[in-house]
C-alpha cells in the first residue's frame, strides 16, 4: 500500500472504533482534528503522513478508557497500545511508526508526555483548537448534556471547587473556561496554532459572555 491507501485504511479503522462513542468525542472530533492538524502541518512544514495518521488514531483508546477499572488507564496511553499493532498491520514501521506513536502519546493537555517533534506539536495544537471557538462551546454543551448538566452555573457555585476535580456534577461551561480553556491559547506550540487559538479564544469568550447575559435576562 502507498501512503494514501494507508491513511484511507486508518480512517476506516478509526471510524469503526469510534462508532457508538458519545458525541463530544465521536469520530466527528477526529475529523475536525485531522483537518486542523493537516492545515497546521502544511503551514509549518511537518511530515503530513505522520500527522494525518496520528490525528486519525489519537483517540482510539477512549472507549477502552471508559471501560477501564483504573484511573491510570488514560486514553492516550491506551491509544498508543491500540495503534501499535494497527500500524504494524498497515506496514508502517521504524521511525515513522515511532513518530506517530509519540504524537499520540503527547497530544493530551492535562497529562502525558511533552511533544518533542514538530508533528507531535501539530497534533497537540489541533486537538486543543477543537476545544476553543464556536465548536468549543458546542462541544462543552454536548459533554454537559451527556452528564446531565445545565446551561449556566454562576461563579459562586464553582469558585470553591478544586481545579483538579473532574467530576461531572461540579462542571459547567463557565468553570471549564475559567480553569482551563482560556489558557489554551498560551499553550500552543506552533505559530499557526497560536494564531488560530487567539482567534478562537476571542470568539469563545464572546459567545460565553452572550450566554451569561441572556441567562440573566440582560439581552
Amino acid at each position: 500500500m502507498d501512503d494514501e491507501d494507508i491513511v484511507a485504511r486508518a480512517r476506516e479503522l478509526s471510524e469503526s472504533i469510534h462508532r457508538g462513542l458519545a458525541p463530544s468525542h465521536d469520530f466527528s472530533h477526529v475529523e475536525r482534528v485531522y483537518r486542523l492538524a493537516e492545515r497546521i502541518a502544511t503551514s509549518e512544514g511537518a511530515d503530513l503522513f505522520v500527522v494525518r495518521m496520528a490525528a486519525l488514531l489519537h483517540d482510539i483508546g477512549r472507549a477502552e478508557e471508559a471501560r477501564a477499572s483504573s484511573a491510570d488507564d488514560c486514553h492516550e496511553e491506551l491509544s498508543v497500545r491500540m495503534a501499535s499493532p494497527i500500524l504494524d498491520g498497515l506496514g508502517v514501521s521504524g521511525e515513522r511508526k515511532a513518530a506517530i506513536l509519540h504524537a499520540i502519546a503527547a497530544h493530551r493537555h492535562r497529562r502525558g508526555e511533552e511533544p518533542r517533534t514538530l508533528e507531535a506539536k501539530c497534533l497537540f495544537d489541533a486537538d486543543k483548537l477543537d476545544s476553543l471557538g464556536a465548536v468549543g462551546v458546542a462541544r462543552s454543551y454536548l459533554w454537559l448534556g451527556e452528564h446531565g448538566r445545565g446551561v449556566y452555573y454562576p461563579e459562586e457555585e464553582y469558585a470553591h471547587v478544586d481545579p483538579e476535580d473532574n467530576r461531572a456534577e461540579v462542571d459547567s461551561a463557565q468553570r471549564e473556561w475559567h480553569i482551563k480553556l482560556k489558557y489554551l491559547k498560551d499553550k500552543m506550540y506552533t505559530a499557526s496554532g497560536r494564531k488560530m487559538a487567539m482567534e478562537r479564544h476571542e470568539r469563545m469568550a464572546r459567545i460565553l459572555d452572550e450566554i451569561e447575559k441572556e441567562v440573566k435576562g440582560e439581552r
